[in-house]
């Protein structure tokens, strides 16, 4: 097994688990390992001492030995014979978890998203902890899920893409490749996968393409096209001549609505545009393009990222020198969300200090959670001091990075944070998030977060929707006066970076910065690896046409300091 196919497997025990309603330490120990795998930058197979990766001890680590080596671990077996498959892929329903699934399986005899579907509100709503609302809600995302194609989370989408671009790129007659596609412009979802060539012996390149080991089926193969099914997702590979690349990875790029825009913006100029290349209205001579940047050229425009090629704006800002210098990674200059195992992170203050050292990183600030979050190991007013304490002096052993100690309150149903205010005060920094009571409605939601708002020590609203991709909806809440009140009280909104997450969503992210509001773009990391996700969050801030000076974890050390000593 591939070590993706390790975590899924993983991931699939402690969803069997969850099902089960075990208890939550167990199932846990499961999710960790499933991220200890992920993180991992190397084969699964090739780790001689599976204990010595984080938060693996022996019996995870016999399973992963078993998955590594293509057994089924006799825990997958007997969880797989006693829990019906149809429950799995319930838990992919929004707003669906796997304690949930369990409870109709067991008090409904429910199997399948289709004997969901049949179900009436009623018969739901008898179950404890649901109303006729959420009733309605679950089995509304029922009947709908077998009209909705599998879209992959970000970092999914990234990683087969990575190992495929990988595959062509290596083919000795393969001169340029990149991925194209939804992919390239960073969506929050992605359906399938694209992936442009160049190539001096495009059949040869094909044939390699068909017979790769990640290729299960192969729907379509020529000389310059191969159309594979991969785990299944559908993956289209095209291939040209050097000479004809730029316009082929621009069309395959898209999005449909900015190619449109453009073809027609060419054709007042008097150009048709295809994916052969361009040529005078009415000739049918098309000339090859090599790159994207002459493309654009030709049409008197200045370059347009991928991630703004969508018809909002872009092609009329690149014609006026409007286009905005977007955020990079390498703008990042600190994380300000991340967790660690005093909560229910795995690694420890030292271990993600020195991982974000790694990554440059500036500052660091650590923000557990709160007491009330008790299936999170919810911090304690005096856990939360001797935490505070241990910050303090681990601050003292690293010259290269500011180590802050702040925490992620609950704001509770009330709009009250979890903690009193004269502890807060003790804090560093602090983000302040919901994370219960989702279903009170948008106008008690959206109170509830002002209220937050308006205390003095919150700097940041921590996932403002709530939102989880593929499995729950975001919460009935007004986010446009959300960005109101951040910008009255100057609070800074979190893009928060976990690719399941990516809240806020681009089209607010845009809103709050044209409101003059900040952003932080946080990873909400609970171990090392994770802290690598920002390039999730910055993909969808550069959607959104951020600049570094929006993005308030971009000022440097000095600028940042200063920004804590001035309140909000």
């Amino acid at each position: 097994m591939q070590n993706n196919e390790v975590v899924r497997a993983l991931e699939t025990i402690a969803t069997l688990m969850e099902i089960k309603d075990e208890p939550y330490y167990r199932v846990l120990g499961y999710q960790r390992a499933a991220e200890s795998v992920g993180a991992l930058g190397r084969p699964i197979r090739e780790v001689s001492d599976l204990k010595e990766l984080p938060h693996v001890g022996d019996r995870t680590a016999a399973v992963i030995r078993d998955l590594a080596e293509d057994r089924t671990p006799q825990l997958l077996a007997d969880l797989t014979a006693e829990i019906p498959a149809g429950l799995v892929e319930m838990t992919r329903l929004p707003s669906v978890g796997p304690r949930t699934v369990g409870r109709l399986w067991k008090d409904l005899g429910v199997t399948s998203v289709e004997e969901l579907a049949g179900l009436e509100p009623e018969q739901v709503a008898t179950l404890k902890g649901f109303g006729k609302k959420s009733a309605e809600k679950i089995l509304r995302a029922a009947e709908t899920y077998n009209a909705t194609e599998r879209r992959m989370l970000l970092n999914e989408a990234t990683f087969k893409g990575e190992r495929m671009l990988s595959f062509v790129r290596s083919h000795p007659a393969t001169e340029r490749a990149e991925i194209a596609g939804s992919l390239r412009r960073m969506k929050e979802t992605i359906g399938d996968l694209d992936i442009v060539a160049a190539s001096t012996d495009p059949a040869s390149l094909a044939d390699a393409f068909a017979g790769a080991p990640f290729a299960d089926e192969v729907l379509a193969h020529g000389p310059k096209k191969v159309f594979i099914l991969s785990d299944g997702i559908e993956v289209d590979l095209r291939i040209v001549a050097p000479e004809a690349y730029g316009t082929l990875l621009h069309h395959f790029t898209g999005g449909q609505a900015h190619n449109i825009a453009l073809r027609e913006r060419a054709v007042k100029m008097g150009i048709n545009i295809s994916e052969y290349g361009l040529a005078r209205a009415g000739t049918g001579d098309y000339k090859p393009v090599a790159t994207e940047g002459e493309l654009y050229s030709r049409l008197d425009l200045a370059y347009i990222p991928p991630e703004l090629r969508e018809d909002t704006g872009e092609i009329e800002a690149a014609e006026d020198g409007r286009l905005p210098e977007l955020v990079s990674v390498e703008d990042v200059r600190g994380d300000l969300h991340v967790h660690t195992n005093y909560s229910d992170g795995k690694g420890t203050i030292e271990s993600m200090a020195e991982a974000a050292i790694a990554l440059g990183y500036e500052y660091l600030v650590f923000c557990d959670h709160s007491q009330s979050l008790k299936v999170a190991n919810g911090l304690s007013p005096g856990r939360l001091r001797e935490k505070l304490a241990a910050v303090r002096e681990a601050d003292g052993k690293y010259g290269e990075i500011h180590l802050l100690c702040g925490s992620e309150v609950d704001i509770l149903k009330d709009g009250t944070l979890d903690y009193e205010d004269d502890l807060l005060a003790e804090l560093d920094f602090v983000v302040a998030s919901v994370h219960t009571s989702f279903g009170v409605g948008e106008g008690a939601m959206t109170d509830r977060i002002v209220r937050a708002m308006n205390n003095p020590h919150v700097r940041v609203i921590g996932h403002p929707t709530g939102r989880i991709l593929n499995r729950r909806e975001p919460y009935e809440v007004d986010v446009s006066r959300l960005i109101r009140e951040a910008a009255a009280t100057s609070t800074v909104l979190e893009l928060n970076s976990y690719p399941d997450r990516l809240d806020l969503s681009v089209p607010y992210v845009r809103e709050a910065t044209e409101a003059g509001v900040k952003i932080s773009i946080d990873t909400d990391a609970h171990d090392e690896g994770a802290l690598s996700l920002v390039s999730y969050g910055v993909s969808q801030a550069r959607r959104a046409w951020v600049e570094r000076g929006s993005i308030v974890n971009c000022m440097a050390w000095e600028e940042f300091d200063q920004y804590l000593k001035g309140g909000k």
